[in-house]
């Protein structure tokens, strides 16, 4: 099968993608001085301060100083009058999962193709008056760190934190002890790579300052056995049963290796043979949002005019809070497609479109022109627009 067309990182500045991954990722911090600049006009700060507002997103307002305790946290939704009640330092308001709700951030995660799209978690952008922060504290994930306006101060520790230390009795998880190794001034277009549970604390120096972060997910062991089991109990064949024909005499009270190598070979063929795993990590890194409806169609839209859009320059962008993937099949040409936690097996050219809407956000007229003059493409396109998880610009 083709590959899909080459990338380009500009964040990555002079590190190639390879020396990134062997050199910094989930090893040691990065600070990338100017690794896009200017700034894209993504979002602002009051879009922000707006988007807490909305009843679907998840927002929190952290007060270091000028609430009713040390510290104070509390969960949006939140008002537009609160906004000009907010003391004018020491305060951060917290917006998750922005890119599920405002096009332009979603569109730029394809800065941050050189990772696996299934490993992205979400976009999280914080608003902060002067000095506003929320402590030092650790991350169980990766996380880009993207300064968009203002200015922010970033103290680091250069090792991670293995063991969880915090500070007792507050609604925010701060470290008990922090000493800072690295000082950095991160402003609009640096960025701040940080591996999983290294220290870090970034203070707002002015109001204004917006900071972006795209973190990774980091399934616990926790989540990935409760995951494969339950769908094992859901979808296993409940005839299949312990069984020894071939028993030899033993002492009566021994549980011998034999029998151990039966039970380990039931759960492997059951619960974790490599057809199971796969389907449900496909499922799983695809799951839809619980707070994103799709703009769904009652018929998808023609294959002829798809393709005019497409001839005229129109490019293919995947539809804020759709997810999706792809596994390589055994057979030359083909895929497994997940999208959504559904999946579909697709080979040639349809193959290859379902490859380019899962490396990219946003799918070039160039990419896609040639593709979807194949019948299979051109329809499998025209059901996603119906289903609205990709649109045609």
């Amino acid at each position: 099968m083709k590959k899909s067309s080459t990338f380009s990182w500009q964040i990555l500045g002079k590190h190639s993608q390879q020396e990134f991954l062997t050199k910094f990722w989930q090893k040691k911090p990065l600070l990338m001085k100017g690794a896009l600049c200017p700034f894209p006009d993504l979002i602002s700060p009051d879009e922000v301060a707006g988007l807490s507002c909305d009843p679907r997103v998840e927002s929190r307002l952290i007060m270091e100083k000028g609430g009713k305790t040390p510290w104070e946290l509390r969960r949006g939704p939140f008002t537009p009058s609160l906004f000009s009640k907010l003391p004018k330092t020491h305060s951060t308001i917290l917006v998750n999962g922005v890119d599920r709700f405002v096009p332009s951030v979603n569109a730029f995660l394809d800065h941050f193709s050189f990772i696996p799209f299934w490993r992205i978690d979400d976009v999280m952008i914080s608003v902060a008056y002067d000095k506003g922060n929320v402590g030092a504290h650790v991350d169980n994930y990766d996380v880009f760190l993207v300064q968009a306006y203002g200015t922010r101060e970033w103290l680091i520790e250069d090792s991670p934190r293995l063991e969880d230390d915090f500070v007792k009795g507050l609604p925010i998880r701060l470290l008990r002890k922090f000493k800072p190794t690295h000082r950095w001034l991160l402003e609009p277009g640096d960025i701040l790579y940080l591996p999983p549970r290294f220290p870090h604390h970034g203070i707002a120096l002015g109001d204004k300052c917006m900071t972006i972060s795209v973190g990774f997910r980091a399934p616990s062991v926790h989540d990935v056995l409760n995951g494969i089991v339950t769908d094992a109990l859901a979808q296993g064949d409940e005839t299949v049963r312990y069984g020894d024909p071939e028993l030899r005499a033993q002492v009566p009270g021994e549980i011998t290796q034999d029998a151990i190598k039966k039970f380990k070979r039931i759960i492997t063929e059951q619960v974790a043979s490599d057809e199971r795993i796969e389907s449900w990590l496909g499922r799983y890194v695809t799951e839809s949002y619980t707070d994103v409806e799709l703009q769904e169609s009652k018929k998808p839209p023609s294959v002829v005019a798809l393709r005019k859009a497409i001839e005229r320059g129109g490019g293919i962008v995947r539809a804020e809070g759709a997810r999706c993937a792809f596994i390589r099949g055994e057979k030359n040409n083909s895929v497994r497609f997940y999208l959504n936690g559904e999946c579909a097996t697709l080979v040639g050219r349809a193959a290859l479109l379902a490859q380019e809407i899962a490396n990219r956000v946003v799918v070039s007229s160039e990419l896609a022109r040639p593709l979807i003059k194949d019948t299979a493409a051109a329809t499998l396109l025209a059901d996603l627009v119906c289903r609205g998880l990709v649109v045609v610009e």
